[in-house]
């Protein structure tokens, strides 16, 4: 079975780019049965904002996400250098330590995607 962490490192300024990521994701999921886990990482935090312009849509996508059982995630470091609060991300997002998780889930045998 693939195993991939998701790593969304694009902001605001590409949304097209996360929407292509939560996609990816879920449909990895469904079509491929891999295991998949993404990781909101620099800019990429912007997407768990729960304050954001596109705040419903990234919702849905993380809830759709959840439901196939893909766990989310955001770097908390990244969170602060982006000027967010943890009050401010949506709460079914865990937050982490990019760098930790990611070599953590490398050990693990997953491969990285990045968007």
């Amino acid at each position: 079975m693939a195993k991939m962490l998701v790593m969304v490192l694009s902001g605001k300024s590409n949304i097209q780019a996360e929407m292509v990521a939560f996609n990816f994701s879920i449909n990895a999921v469904k079509n491929a049965h891999a295991e998949v886990e993404m990781l909101f990482l620099g800019q990429g935090v912007q997407a768990a904002n729960k304050k954001q312009a596109n705040a419903p849509q990234f919702r849905e996508q993380i809830e759709n996400a959840i439901k196939v059982g893909i766990p989310v995630k955001a770097c908390s470091v990244s969170l602060k250098n982006e000027g967010l609060a943890e009050a401010d991300v949506f709460p079914d997002v865990k937050l982490v330590l990019g760098g930790v998780e990611t070599n953590q889930k490398v050990e693990e045998g997953y491969s990285v995607i990045t968007f």
